[in-house]
């Protein structure tokens, strides 16, 4: 695996470029560094294909491009502790 820093807008997250092999025989640390915040960058045949990432850090991210997500949100966490993807996204993606 690869490291990669980035340091954004409050960000702090570290990037791990790794091979379709290696993250389909390390599935579930790839799981738990993606939960620590960190983002796992699998690459197929040596071009970036698919990541994973934390869902926070996808809500974030599905929030900056679509402000009604926004407010969905902080209305969805206001009445609960939890709240579902589906609960949160639904009518909206």
């Amino acid at each position: 695996m690869y490291n990669h820093y980035v340091h954004k807008k409050g960000y702090n997250m570290t990037i791990q470029t790794t091979s379709m092999a290696s993250a389909r025989a390390n599935f579930a640390e790839s799981l738990d560094a993606a939960s620590n915040g960190e983002v796992i960058l699998i690459q197929r045949r040596g071009k970036p294909d698919t990541a994973i990432i934390d869902a926070d850090l996808l809500e974030d991210f599905l929030s900056s491009i679509n402000p009604r997500i926004i407010n969905k949100i902080k209305l969805a966490r206001e009445e609960s502790d939890y709240i579902s993807f589906e609960d949160a996204f639904s009518g909206i993606l």
